[in-house]
């Protein structure tokens, strides 16, 4: 009868072993979509493809340098991507280590009465061993898997780092902004009042009306108005750069107030569209979570194999009936047989997650195809329309002179030089918006195309 049985048990653990098929590990993962060659947006393909330093350094900005540095070292978010790696890393440490024997020790000690009869001490001490023997992979897999995890939580912080020097830049370039748009409207308030003692001398002197004066203090009030939205606007500038670095908003300026909003035309190194898999730290995310998904559906696939673990033990044993060392070794085989499609459900489940990664990690290349795309269009189509803005700047500009020039003379009355005016400051302050835009718009290219973004490294070689 055992016979009949060992046979029949062995026989089906080989149909099993027969029916599993080893998986494959990916050698690489790429979008399912096909990658083009370039980027239809990039008129100038000879732009070099290597990135050499971090891409804040192209804005030639020592104080921007400093800041996104000292942002990069205190940041609580990027403390917080960090703490995420490092528990990560330990749980590849955990899970590896299950591959390895275990070892314990083993000590009893016991004394035994009978009524009032006291018999005799027992005492043992040893050591015992058990040890899953991973045959078909099945902890290799899942320690491969979580290491891959451990890889993806790494490339989240360079993800916090570029997210966060680009949140720096804009801060950064906001805050000059309204340094800018606050010294061009203490000059028109300057020269509104200016104009307005003007028309109030000429008025005395029985030139002109005083309908001229009213309208002047008008347009006065008006540039007055404008002054304390500009000034909230640099101090919330100011207080996300604050707080970006780690710090309480303390309510001192960072960003120079002759800070310009100017910077090279040329474009950075753009490279070729597959560079983006390299080179943005959210698609390595991507990419290493689905070698992790692989290596999932592997572990999966080793559930449905045997298992065998070997345990053994020895030690000394002091009792009545025996003294002297003591030892066993036993070796246990474990072959699942009937769980009702539990474990090629779970291999299912794993592989339909793969897919999803798959399609979710292609989704995203879309997007970032299309995020850089984006930029470099709007960038040329931007500075196309801050060339027509400037253009219009100048043509008003001589509007007004005119206007004030036929005023002086007497031809026409004030209302024209109120017009002409109004609308030049307005295109002066448009123009500060949209080179601001610019700014920001070529700050996207950055991040769109993936930094690069300084590693630092602590003596223990984990990511700071």
């Amino acid at each position: 009868m055992m016979g009949f049985l060992k046979t029949n048990i062995l026989a089906i653990s080989v149909a099993v072993l027969a029916a599993c098929t080893p998986h494959t590990f990916l050698e690489s993962a790429k979008p399912s979509t096909p990658i083009p060659q370039n980027f239809p947006g990039l008129s100038d393909q000879n732009v070099p493809s290597e990135l050499q330093r971090p891409w804040w350094e192209n804005f030639e900005r020592e104080t921007l340098d400093a800041l996104i540095d000292e942002a990069l070292a205190n940041n609580q978010s990027v403390a917080q991507a960090i703490a995420s790696l490092n528990q990560a890393r330990a749980l590849t440490r955990e899970t590896s280590a299950d591959r390895l024997p275990q070892i314990d020790g083993e000590g009893d000690l016991a004394r035994r009465w009978r009524g009032s009869e006291k018999q005799d001490i027992t005492r043992a001490l040893g050591a015992a061993l058990s040890w899953e023997i991973d045959l078909f992979d099945r902890i290799g897999a899942a320690a491969k898997a979580d290491r891959f995890e451990a890889l993806a939580r790494a490339e989240d912080v360079e993800a916090v780092k570029l997210s966060l020097s680009a949140d720096v830049a804009n801060a950064y370039f906001g805050a000059a902004a309204s340094h800018r748009g606050l010294a061009l409207l203490k000059e028109q308030l300057y020269l509104d009042r200016k104009l307005k003692n003007l028309l109030e001398l000429r008025l005395k002197n029985g030139v002109g009306t005083s309908v001229d004066v009213l309208r002047q203090e008008a347009r006065v009030a008006d540039s007055q108005t404008l002054i304390p939205l500009v000034e909230a606007e640099l101090a919330v500038f100011e207080n996300r750069l604050d707080v970006l670095l780690g710090q309480v908003p303390d309510g001192e300026f960072r960003v120079p107030e002759k800070e310009s909003l100017n910077f090279a035309k040329n474009l950075p190194p753009v490279g070729v569209p597959a560079s983006l898999l390299l080179n943005r730290p959210d698609l390595r995310v991507m990419q290493a979570e689905l070698f992790a998904a692989d290596a999932d559906i592997a572990a999966a696939i080793a559930e449905r194999l045997p298992q065998v673990t070997l345990d053994a033990s020895y030690g000394y044993s002091d009792t009545a009936a025996f003294s002297g060392p003591l030892s066993m070794i036993m070796g246990a085989f474990v072959q699942p047989l009937l769980d009702w499609g539990k474990r090629k459900a779970a291999v299912e489940r794993n592989k339909a997650l793969y897919e999803e990664k798959l399609a979710e990690f292609t989704q995203s290349y879309l997007e970032a195809f299309e995020d850089v795309e984006n930029a470099l269009v709007r960038e040329d189509k931007q500075r196309e329309f801050l060339k027509r803005l400037r253009k219009q700047r100048v043509t008003l500009q001589k509007t007004v002179d005119v206007s004030e020039d036929r005023y002086t003379e007497g031809v026409d009355d004030y209302l024209p030089v109120i017009d002409a005016l109004q609308e030049l400051r307005q295109v002066q302050r448009d123009e500060i918006t949209e080179q601001l835009e610019l700014v920001n718009i070529r700050i996207n290219l950055h991040r769109a195309l993936g930094g690069p973004i300084k590693i630092s490294e602590n003596p223990q070689g984990e990511v700071q």
